[in-house]
């Protein structure tokens, strides 16, 4: 009989007055872990004092596997900080409230055999059901981020390195900035989550700080040459989308024709 080997990870799900989306959230990894969950798998719902029925929600859920911390705090990467400490597995993963898991979250986790180094795979946009992102390099980087439900970490390395709370909303980019110099990252081609793509964080609100700092960042944990491109890269950016929008035009043109 052959043993599949399942590391001990937490699921952190941080909230804040999250009661619309966080039931179709659980019940996406209650029904994806299934027997796992209480066993090898943990979820920790790091929450802010919602005020809307989040906790009163959460304290009622009938799962061992499942536990609530209420606490103030001081933005989500403070709470996420704050469910670091407080886990006790050698993996952390966050979702989103308003995420899915998908059944190919279960397959990666056999996956996640060397603590020394971080796994990502792919989430799906809620919008239109594509991919993002496959492999990325420290190059891809400075044009998009991996995205965070992408991402399965050791505990160590976060507890080590919490994420900085003077960037509000892309402190996980920059915390990919500075692990991809020093920690191997492990590309696994498979969709482990539904990303909801409009309305988070990170697409409703800009990080004016991180901006500020981006180059910087990349100048000091990749060099001279990735802080050029990161200069270049809203130019960069702005072609890449013409080109796009004018491919796409063009292919409509044709469909008429």
């Amino acid at each position: 009989m052959t043993v599949i080997y399942q590391p001990a990870l937490t699921i952190v799900i941080p909230t804040f007055n999250s009661i619309v989306n966080l039931p179709a959230c659980l019940e996406s990894v209650q029904s994806v872990l299934g027997t796992l969950l209480g066993r090898t798998v943990f979820v920790l719902i790091q929450d802010g004092r919602s005020t809307d029925g989040t906790r009163e929600y959460a304290e009622n859920i009938n799962s061992s596997g499942i536990t609530l911390v209420s606490e103030q705090d001081s933005g989500v990467y403070d709470a996420m900080n704050k469910a670091v400490a407080r886990a006790g597995t050698d993996w952390i993963y966050f979702l989103g409230s308003d995420d899915r898991l998908l059944p190919d979250f279960k397959v990666v986790l056999s996956r996640l055999t060397n603590t020394n180094q971080i796994y990502y795979a792919n989430v799906r946009f809620s919008s239109n059901g594509k991919p993002y992102d496959g492999a990325f390099s420290p190059a891809k980087l400075v044009f998009r981020n991996i995205c965070h439900q992408s991402i399965f970490f050791p505990r160590h390395i976060l507890r080590k390195e919490p994420y900085s709370l003077s960037y509000p909303v892309k402190s996980d980019w920059a915390s990919n900035i500075r692990f991809f110099a020093s920690i191997p990252f492990q590309y696994i081609d498979l969709n482990v989550a539904l990303y909801n793509d409009s309305g988070g964080l990170s697409s409703t609100y800009e990080d004016v700080e991180f901006e500020r700092d981006k180059a910087k960042l990349f100048h000091d944990f990749h060099g001279y040459w990735l802080k050029l491109l990161c200069g270049l890269s809203p130019i960069v950016t702005k072609i890449y989308h013409f080109s796009i929008r004018h491919k796409t035009e063009g292919r409509k043109k044709f469909g008429d024709t």
